[in-house]
């Protein structure tokens, strides 16, 4: 039996999630049917990130033990092989059996897209949240700039899945935009249900002038769900990176072509 990790990509359409949910297609349950036909046994996985329904990834990983006498490259291959076109493999490698994919995470970006022109683009509009509102650029990012550091996230989180202790830290949160393209990068060792999607939301009320940062400054001390902006949609939400120290990757892990975007 040996403990392997592997360097995953899906887009979230047509799934209710990461997370294996009883009579729902998830991820989780589309790459346990698949190991488990390969092992010839039950596969269980453990995933870095939980996204939720219609959250993609480009950088998801993934843990798990099985038998497999042929090589990690051949596990690639057959695993993507038995798994539906939605679900990508980058590389699969043996790692320590003490490797976890979430509790070894030292911590995890998430990037979100946003189109701020006029018209649409076919090609990318499914993966977009196009907002089309005047934006102050300085203010969304003095938002940003705000929410770094350890705080009370608990207005940055669904209310029935709010925990005890809503505490987290938010290593680094950033914009770009090129042209009508906005991208939103957020990392932090552990995240909230819907956080991201709240923030990015709250930041678009600071943004639009419908909110002011001494607001948001209170919002990270004691607020409350209610009080902070809408959650925003999924589709335009990426699980991005997932950072370990050492790197499992034989083969530098994320491909070069994650650089253009």
């Amino acid at each position: 039996m040996t403990r392997y990790a592997a360097l995953i990509s899906y887009d979230g359409s047509a799934f209710h999630g990461f997370q294996r949910q009883r009579g729902l297609p998830t991820v989780q349950e589309a790459l346990e049917d698949a190991l488990s036909l390969l092992n010839k046994g039950m596969v269980r996985v453990t995933g870095a990130g939980r996204t939720d329904r219609g959250v993609h990834a480009l950088g998801q990983v993934v843990s798990f033990d099985m038998f497999w006498p042929h090589g990690p490259d051949a596990l690639r291959k057959a695993l993507e092989a038995n798994l539906p076109s939605s679900i990508g493999v980058f590389e699969v490698v043996p790692v320590d059996e003490g490797f976890d994919a979430r509790k070894s995470a030292l911590w995890r970006k998430y990037a979100y897209f946003i189109w701020k022109g006029d018209c649409r683009l076919p090609h990318l509009d499914e993966h977009l949240w196009r907002n089309g509102k005047p934006w102050d650029m300085q203010k969304a990012r003095a938002f940003l700039s705000m929410i770094k550091g350890h705080h009370d996230f608990s207005a940055f989180c669904r209310k029935a899945d709010l925990p005890d202790n809503a505490w987290r830290t938010i290593i680094d949160a950033k914009l770009e935009n090129i042209g009508h393209m906005i991208k939103v990068t957020i990392i932090g060792r552990s995240f909230l249900t819907n956080m991201v999607r709240i923030i990015i939301g709250t930041m678009d009320e600071v943004a639009a002038g419908r909110r002011s940062l001494p607001e948001v400054e209170l919002l990270l001390k004691s607020g409350s769900r209610e009080e902070a902006g809408p959650t925003v949609p999924a589709n335009a939400l990426f699980l991005w990176e997932v950072k370990y120290d050492p790197s499992p990757w034989t083969k530098g892990g994320y491909p070069l072509c994650w650089d253009w975007i």
